[in-house]
């Protein structure tokens, strides 16, 4: 058996997926000839409510955000497919209560959840189609509110829970956080979550648990798989970049060897427990993303190309942080903005989640790619259906070199082009997906798909492209 260090190279390497027959001699910005090829092996298949966003609590609290009435919004997450997860939780929920009669507040230090907010809020997911991860309050709360909360929770959402958190990065309460002692470690959390999960099972029966939701520590999840695979219908934990104030433009243009390290030990995890695994929150940088990079170009080929790389690994889905953040301010990583006063659109990142929506429809599947020479700014991923490759996805990341793509794959001869693009890497607006922007009722329509008879297609710098064929 492979060590793990040799385990994460090849998943490292296989995720970018290229082989860079050759190149045109010259200067640095000369382009580069690629040629993927299929591997052998099976292919991974992506879960069908793989794509996600993800919102502190406060958002439940908020009467006109995610709420059927809210047309825009239900247009903007319905466009990124039919099936998908909202993940309610953040830090906000260490600062949440139920109260199903009360007065509904959304406050960062002190949100109030009620019923009616809970009654909206299944609307809303019964209006696109989605389900949704929710948290309670295992920071500062009881088990006995807990329990309210979980049953209001089952009976409100339905078959529209997927599954319930108990606290949010339970592995930072003993870091700086006020709600554990410094000597809270996994031991004490597994003690504690078992008191809590054991209670509202018997209290809810046949409710689905979420667990452990750590900011950064993949050995809880690790363990969790191996201690609660009976009490854990899914493994959840978090992933940012870096944090804002150390975060750059250039860490997003090239793979994070953290993230294929993570995705590799939870890839183990999940295949020995047989637990799935989420990445429930993540996004670019903590903090609330880097203005000019996270909201930008940059950050939709990221996030494009991350999500890919999380699919490819095994990972059962991603809920990308959007909206306002436990700070009280729209995180510039948002893929949906919001102006403050009720007007919701399509932000930079949110052209990628298209784009990687657009590629899946219909090719649930992702094969193994034979890498070769690559480089860092450039990835290649092919999806299929039925066992047969009928998507390629090309991902160039680089700043200087253009990229000229065999379609010598599966012996493709025609193909259609949706091309992810924009004016320059630090563009905010002007990000297009097929020649065309999200509308102001938050729908996307293709402007034009490009018909390519040759054997090559070509994906300049700063760019990417979804390639389809029957």
């Amino acid at each position: 058996m492979p060590s793990r260090r040799t385990f994460c190279r090849d998943l490292f390497r296989a995720s970018a997926g290229i082989a860079l027959s050759s190149s045109l001699a010259g200067a640095a910005d000369a382009a580069v000839f690629v040629e993927p090829k299929l591997k052998s092996g099976p292919p991974v298949r992506v879960p069908a409510n793989f794509i996600g966003l993800g919102y502190e609590m406060s958002a439940v609290a908020q009467a006109s955000l995610l709420r059927p009435s809210n047309q825009r919004y239900v247009n903007l997450v319905r466009g990124l497919g039919p099936e998908g997860v909202l993940r309610v939780g953040g830090i906000v929920a260490n600062y949440t209560s139920y109260q199903p009669n009360g007065t509904s507040k959304s406050d960062r230090l002190d949100t109030i959840i009620t019923r009616k907010d809970l009654e909206g809020f299944a609307e809303f997911l019964h209006r696109t189609g989605w389900t949704a991860i929710w948290s309670v309050n295992f920071a500062a709360g009881t088990i006995a509110l807990a329990i309210e909360q979980a049953r209001a929770v089952q009976a409100i959402l339905g078959s529209r829970l997927l599954a319930l958190e108990l606290g949010n990065e339970v592995d930072t309460y003993g870091k700086g956080q006020p709600f554990r002692s410094a000597q809270y470690d996994y031991d004490s959390y597994r003690r504690e979550f078992a008191e809590w999960q054991t209670a509202i099972a018997e209290a809810v029966p046949g409710i689905p648990f979420a667990a452990p939701d750590t900011a950064d520590a993949t050995d809880w999840v690790e363990k969790m798989a191996s201690d609660a695979r009976d009490r854990v219908q899914l493994l959840t934990t978090h992933y940012y970049r870096n944090g804002q104030k150390r975060g750059s433009a250039q860490q997003l243009l090239s793979p994070d060897p953290r993230l294929a390290d993570i995705s590799a030990r939870l890839r183990i995890a999940s295949q020995r427990s047989g637990l799935p695994w989420r990445m429930c929150e993540m996004n670019s940088f903590s903090g609330g993303g880097l203005p000019g990079v996270s909201d930008a170009f940059v950050g939709t080929l990221w996030t494009l190309d991350v999500m890919l790389r999380l699919a490819q690994s095994g990972c059962a889905g991603v809920n990308l942080e959007t909206g306002v953040n436990q700070l009280g301010f729209v995180s510039s990583y948002s893929p949906i903005q919001d102006d403050g006063k009720g007007l919701n659109s399509a932000g930079a990142p949110y052209y990628g989640m298209l784009a990687f929506a657009t590629a899946f429809a219909g090719c649930p599947q992702m094969f193994p790619v034979e890498s070769g020479n690559e480089d860092d700014s450039l990835s290649s991923y092919v999806l299929g259906a039925g066992g047969k490759p009928c998507r390629l996805v090309i991902v160039n990341r680089s700043r200087t070199s253009d990229v000229r793509v065999s379609l010598a794959l599966a012996g493709m001869k025609q193909a259609r082009v949706l091309r992810l693009e924009a004016p320059s890497a630090e563009s905010v607006v002007g990000v297009t997906f097929g020649h065309a922007t999200v509308d102001r009722s938050g729908r996307w329509r293709p402007g034009s798909e490009e018909q390519v008879d040759g054997r090559t297609v070509d994906v300049p710098r700063m760019s990417a492209a979804v390639i389809r064929w029957s």
